[in-house]
């Protein structure tokens, strides 16, 4: 199977780094989620860096050396090179996560502008909480006050996205009044470096979550949950997304689209839950490009176990440098169209419900659940470099 004339609709990915600091920046740094320097000695070793060499390497015609593609990479106009790099992996809707864009990235807004794919925001519930902290003497009030600022937020927003799994866990309970207060009041009276952004305390993120939930399933925003696999930061223990089956069970909650991002190594899981539940979708960006071959063509095969294929998505999942939304487009397409065959060869599909298979899960399950952003354009974006 060929899919590269199949527009891909990224649903999860961040923001480009400036061109100063993506000149800076080695390129072993865009191959782990590991912050640690020590990590980059490894990263080489890696199955994910060692293939990716040679895609880079066919791409600006060079050596499959980091020290060739790194002289390469820096002979290119930034700005064209990024435009180059998406219309060659022809993404035709971006949605970014808000959180970390700083001086060092461009805005949302810069890459709506300056890249071919459309770019929408993806609200980072956490992080948007943490900027109310200082406000509100009172967890009532702070609550009252950010779910005010989500109801008018929402009509702007593609979705909303939480990242609880590395604060606090996804098993998401109900905590009394009491409770609460008590937690904000020990919250504000023993801040901490960094405690601003981010927030730990279970019964302030729980509670916050239950009200961004409840306006998400009134505005139609679906919910984005980081699901597995990250950084270090994360206790993998407390990311297991069967944690959420409070939130899916809850009456009121009925209606609400949910992703859950990258799955691995809970792909399984996500995928029952796909199976048990309508609003429940499974994504499995950074799953794909990151793991080898033989890792990703198992994580889809494990995904269409259970999970229909009109709730199983693909995303870049990428980050910093246009390199890495090619890579993860390019494998996307490849390891999808792998499985794909390998379904028809079972039995499972036939060679015509490949092509729709295909389409839903590269794009259209995307554009429906989005849907406040348009559907993808029927033709694929052509490069003009």
């Amino acid at each position: 199977m060929h899919l590269t004339s199949i527009p891909i609709y990224d649903h999860h990915a961040y923001s480009l780094f400036t061109e100063e600091r993506w000149r800076q920046e080695p390129l072993e740094r865009y191959f782990t989620q590991s912050p640690s320097p020590q990590m980059r000695s490894f990263v080489q070793d890696s199955l994910f860096f060692r293939r990716s060499l040679r895609d880079l390497a066919e791409f600006y015609g060079c050596e499959p050396t980091p020290e060739a593609i790194g002289e390469a990479r820096q002979q290119h106009n930034y700005g064209e090179l990024a435009r180059w790099l998406f219309a060659e992996a022809n993404i035709s809707y971006l949605l970014l996560e808000d959180d970390g864009i700083d001086s060092d990235h461009w805005s949302i807004g810069e890459c709506d502008e300056r890249l071919p794919p459309v770019a929408r925001r993806v609200l980072q519930l956490e992080a948007e909480l943490a900027r109310f902290l200082e406000r509100h003497d009172s967890a009532t009030h702070l609550l009252n006050a950010f779910e005010g600022h989500l109801r008018a937020l929402a009509p702007t927003v593609a979705a909303f996205k939480s990242v609880v799994a590395y604060r606090s866990g996804l098993d998401i309970t109900r905590h009394n009044l009491v409770e609460l207060e008590r937690a904000y009041s020990e919250l504000r009276r023993n801040p901490t470096p960094g405690q601003t952004t981010h927030i730990t305390s279970k019964p302030l993120l729980d509670s916050m979550l239950w009200i961004a939930l409840r306006v998400a399933r009134e505005a139609g925003k679906p919910v984005q949950f980081h699901v597995g696999y990250g950084d270090p930061t994360l206790d993998m223990r407390l990311a297991n997304p069967l944690g959420l089956r409070g939130v899916l069970e809850a009456p009121e909650l009925q209606g609400l689209n949910i992703v859950l991002l990258h799955s691995y190594p809970y792909v399984r899981e996500a995928g029952y839950l796909c199976s048990s539940y309508p609003g429940v979708y499974l994504d499995l960006g950074l799953t794909i490009p990151a793991g080898s071959v033989h890792a990703m063509r198992t994580a889809l095969h494990e995904a269409t176990h259970l999970a229909p294929i009109r709730k199983v998505l693909f995303s870049t999942s990428a980050r910093h440098s246009p390199e890495m939304f090619w890579i993860a487009a390019r494998w996307g397409r490849r390891i999808l169209a792998q499985v794909l065959e390998q379904a028809v060869y079972n039995g499972d599909l036939t060679n015509e419900e490949t092509e729709w298979a295909a389409e839903r899960i590269l794009a259209r399950n995307a554009a429906e659940l989005y849907g406040t952003f348009a559907s993808p354009p029927t033709e694929p974006v052509v490069s003009q470099f």
